[in-house]
C-alpha cells in the first residue's frame, strides 16, 4: 500500500487550466447547477434512447417523483423495456415493465436528496423517459457512456461550468447509410459548430467557449445527414462540458468531478490500467479537497495500490499503479473528500486478461497450431453443413449442440454462445463447457452487435475475462455493427468483425471506411468482416458482381476473415431465394482458396489510386517470391488506371511481367506499374515475381 503525491505513477494529461477560481455551491451528492437558465426558443421532447443503460435522477426535494417508460418498437423486435429506479445506498425504490407501444411507471416518495439510479433495459426496441418530482440526466460522456438513441431525436441540453474554456463533441452514425447531423448552440442560440457524418464514420468538433458563454445553457438538436437514414446514431461530450446532458434545461447539473477507465486490459494488446478524472471545478475551490484512490482484488482483501491527490494544476488527470496487476479482476475506487466527509464516489472495474495463444503477433488466427483464413456463413443447420462445405465454405456461426455435426462435416465452428443466454450467464457458460474440448471450435462468439452501454461492456468484459481463463489458446469473436463504439466495445474481445450491409442502404465504399477506421482506432485486434448475401426490407436482391466486389474490397482493406450473412432465415434460403450469389459465391470460394497462402498475411500496403473521376482500391501481399495485387473497383463507373508498384510496395522489386489470376491471362508492366481497365465493381488479382 503506497500514499504520497502525483510522482511516478501519474500522468498529467494536456488539459486547459482552470479558467478562473470561483466558490462552487455544491449540491448533496457533488453536483452543481447553472448560473444562468437558458435563453433557447426549442421545442421539447423525447429523444427515442435505446439499449441498457443507466441515467441519473436527481431529487432536489423530499417528496413524490414519478418516472415513466415508454417502449417504441424498432424493426420486428418484440420485447419490451424494464425499468428500475435505485436510492443513493443502492436500495430498489421501484420497477417497471413496459411492453411495446405501452409506457409504465415506478413512483416513489423521495426522501433522500442526492442522485438515484435509473436503469434501463430497452432491449433491441427503443424508449422514452420521463421524470416528475426529480431531475432526469442522460449520460453523454460519462463513464465512458455515450448518448444513444434511434430514429427520433429532441433537442438537448449541455451545461459548460464555470471558467470552462474549450470542449469537444463526438457524434457518429452506425455505418451503412445510417447518418447524423449535429448543430450545437451557444447559449445565446448562436450557432457554434456543425457535426455531419455523411460520408465518414464519425465527425468531431472542439469548440471554444466564447467570454461569458460558461456557466450557462447550451443546446444541441440532432437530425439526419443529406444522405443516408436517421437511425442509430450517438454523441459524446468531453473537457469543459459536463458529462451529463438533458431533455429540459432546468434539469441541468454538472458534476464535481468525473472519473472514467478503460475496463479491460489484454497482455501485450492494450494499456496498463489506470483512472482518468476530469474536475469541474478546481479542488481549491472546494474547500481543501483530495480525492483517495484505491484499488484492491474484486473479491475483497487489502488495496495493492493507493494515493491521494492534493492539488491538480488542470482539469484532467491520469493515475495507476506503476505496473500492470497479475491477470485477474480488480475493483477500483476513486473519492472526492472534504475532510473525512466522501462528496463524492466513483468505482469501477479491471479485468487484467491473458492473450490467446492461437493468434500469432502478425494477427493470424491459428486453428489446431495451423494458420486459418474463415469463408463462413451465418445461420446454417445441420442439414445444410455438407452442401455449404462442398461451396468452399470451412466455417459456420453455429450453436453449442451442432458443433459435433460441424465436425464431422470438416467445417470449423463460431460457437455463438450469446444464443444459449446472455453472456457470461449460467447458461451461456454451460454452452462452452459442453464443447470446450472440441477441436472443430476455432473462437467463442460472445455476442451479437452489442451496445457501447456500461452495463453491456462490462456484463461482456465478465464473459471475455471467462474465455480467456478458460481458454488459454482460441480467441474471443465479437460482432461489432457501430464504428463509432470500436474503442468502448473492442477490449472486451480478440476478433473484431465488422458487419456492413450497403446493398439497397448505401455505398459499396462504406466497407472500405470501416475496416479503415477500425484499423485506426483498434489497429491491435484482429479484424474480420461480414458481408451483405441478404436484403434489407423492400430492397432488391444483391448481384453476383456486387458479391464479388465486396470480398475483395474488403480484403483490400485488412479483413482476415470473412463471414456472409445469411444462410437461412424466416422466410429466406439463399441458394433457392438468390441462385445467382449462392452459384457466384462458389466462384469466389474456389479463388480464395487459391489465394489462402496470401490471405494468411496481413496488407504489406494499402493504397486507393485515383484517375478520371474513379478510384481503384489496390493492397499488396507477400508470399515468399511471389507478390499478390488486389485490386477492386467499387465504383458504378468504369476506370482505367495505373497502379504504381512502388507506391504501393516500396522498395519491393517485380518482374516486369504479371499474371492475371482467374481471368488466364497475363500482362506487362509499364515504367513499374499494372495498367489496367477495370469494369463497374470490377476486380483483378495480379500475381508477380519478385527480382
Amino acid at each position: 500500500m503506497r500514499h504520497g503525491t502525483l510522482m511516478g505513477a501519474m500522468a498529467l494529461a494536456a488539459a486547459a487550466t482552470l479558467g478562473c477560481a470561483a466558490e462552487v455551491e455544491l449540491l448533496p451528492g457533488g453536483f452543481f447547477a447553472p448560473g444562468s437558465g437558458s435563453r433557447h426558443d426549442l421545442e421539447l421532447g423525447h429523444t427515442k434512447l435505446r439499449g441498457m443503460t443507466n441515467l441519473l435522477l436527481y431529487v432536489a426535494e423530499p417528496g413524490e417523483v414519478v418516472v415513466t417508460i415508454a417502449c417504441e418498437q424498432v424493426g420486428r423486435y418484440k420485447g419490451g423495456a424494464k425499468l428500475s429506479v435505485l436510492d443513493p445506498s443502492g436500495a430498489e425504490l421501484g420497477r417497471a415493465e413496459a411492453a411495446v407501444g405501452e409506457s409504465a411507471s415506478v413512483s416513489f416518495a423521495a426522501t433522500r436528496i442526492g442522485p438515484h439510479d435509473v436503469r434501463v433495459d430497452g432491449g433491441r426496441n427503443g424508449f422514452t423517459l420521463a421524470a416528475e418530482g426529480a431531475r432526469l440526466l442522460i449520460p453523454a460522456g460519462a463513464g465512458g457512456e455515450p448518448f444513444h438513441g434511434v430514429s427520433r431525436a429532441a433537442p438537448v441540453f449541455l451545461f459548460v461550468p464555470p471558467g470552462g474554456r474549450e470542449f469537444a463533441v463526438r457524434v457518429g452514425g452506425q455505418g451503412a447509410g445510417e447518418t447524423v447531423k449535429a448543430h450545437l448552440l451557444a447559449p445565446d442560440g448562436t450557432e457554434v459548430a456543425v457535426l455531419n457524418t455523411t460520408g465518414k464514420m464519425t465527425d468531431s468538433a472542439t469548440v471554444g467557449v466564447p467570454d461569458g458563454a460558461d456557466d450557462g445553457v447550451w443546446a444541441m438538436t440532432l437530425e439526419r445527414g443529406e444522405q443516408g437514414i436517421f437511425e442509430d446514431f450517438e454523441f459524446t461530450l468531453s473537457g469543459d462540458v459536463s458529462p451529463y446532458v438533458a431533455e429540459r434545461p432546468e434539469d441541468l447539473l454538472c458534476p464535481a468531478m468525473s472519473v472514467r477507465s478503460r475496463r479491460v486490459s489484454r497482455e501485450g494488446r492494450d494499456p496498463d490500467p489506470s483512472v482518468v478524472i476530469t474536475l469541474y471545478a478546481a479542488l481549491a475551490d472546494l474547500d481543501g479537497a483530495t480525492i483517495a484512490l484505491d484499488v484492491r482484488p474484486f473479491e475483497g482483501g487489502d488495496a495493492l495500490w493507493s494515493d491521494t491527490v492534493t492539488e491538480a494544476e488542470g482539469r484532467s488527470l491520469q493515475v495507476g499503479p506503476p505496473q500492470r496487476p497479475a491477470d485477474g479482476k480488480y475493483a477500483w475506487s476513486a473519492r472526492l473528500m472534504q475532510g473525512e466527509e466522501t462528496v463524492q464516489s466513483f468505482e469501477g472495474t479491471w479485468w487484467c486478461v491473458p492473450a490467446p495463444a492461437a493468434i500469432t503477433e502478425d494477427g493470424t488466427v491459428l486453428v489446431n497450431g495451423e494458420p486459418f483464413f474463415a469463408r463462413g456463413l451465418y445461420h446454417v443447420e445441420p442439414e445444410d453443413y455438407e452442401l455449404v462445405r462442398a461451396h468452399g465454405f470451412n466455417a459456420v456461426q453455429c450453436h453449442a449442440e451442432n458443433v459435433e455435426a460441424v465436425r464431422q462435416a470438416g467445417l470449423k465452428a463460431g460457437v455463438a454462445l450469446y444464443w444459449r443466454g446472455r453472456p457470461n450467464s449460467e447458461r451461456w457458460r454451460e454452452a462452452m463447457q459442453s464443447v470446450i474440448d472440441s477441436d472443430a471450435v476455432f473462437a467463442w462468439w460472445i455476442q451479437d452487435e452489442p451496445r457501447a452501454t456500461v452495463p453491456v461492456i462490462e456484463m461482456i468484459a465478465d464473459a471475455y475475462m471467462y474465455i480467456r481463463m478458460q481458454d488459454p489458446s482460441r480467441p474471443a469473436y465479437t460482432c461489432l455493427n457501430n464504428p463509432s463504439t470500436y474503442e468502448e466495445l473492442a477490449p472486451q474481445t480478440d476478433i473484431v468483425s465488422a458487419d456492413v450491409y450497403p446493398i439497397g442502404r448505401g455505398k459499396i465504399t462504406q466497407i472500405a471506411d470501416t475496416l479503415d477506421h477500425g484499423r485506426d482506432v483498434i489497429p491491435k485486434h484482429v479484424h474480420y468482416f461480414i458481408g451483405q448475401v441478404w436484403s434489407w426490407p423492400n430492397t432488391r436482391l444483391v448481384e453476383p458482381d456486387e458479391h464479388r466486389c465486396m470480398t475483395y474490397l474488403a480484403l483490400a482493406h485488412g479483413a482476415r476473415g470473412l463471414f456472409w450473412y445469411s444462410f437461412r432465415d424466416a422466410n429466406w434460403y439463399l441458394p433457392d431465394d438468390n441462385p445467382a450469389v449462392w452459384a457466384e459465391m462458389k466462384r469466389v470460394n474456389d479463388e480464395l482458396i487459391a489465394l489462402e497462402p496470401a490471405l494468411l498475411t496481413g496488407n504489406l500496403g494499402q493504397h486507393v489510386f485515383t484517375e478520371d473521376g474513379g478510384a481503384v482500391h489496390t493492397a499488396v501481399k507477400r508470399v515468399e517470391d511471389r507478390l499478390y495485387v488486389i485490386a477492386v473497383n467499387p465504383g458504378e463507373e468504369a476506370v482505367s488506371c495505373a497502379i504504381d508498384l512502388e507506391l504501393l510496395a516500396p522498395g519491393v522489386a517485380c518482374d516486369d511481367h504479371a499474371e492475371v489470376m482467374f481471368e488466364d491471362r497475363s500482362i506487362q508492366t509499364q515504367d513499374g506499374a499494372i495498367r489496367a481497365e477495370f469494369e463497374p465493381l470490377g476486380v483483378h488479382v495480379y500475381r508477380l515475381t519478385l527480382r
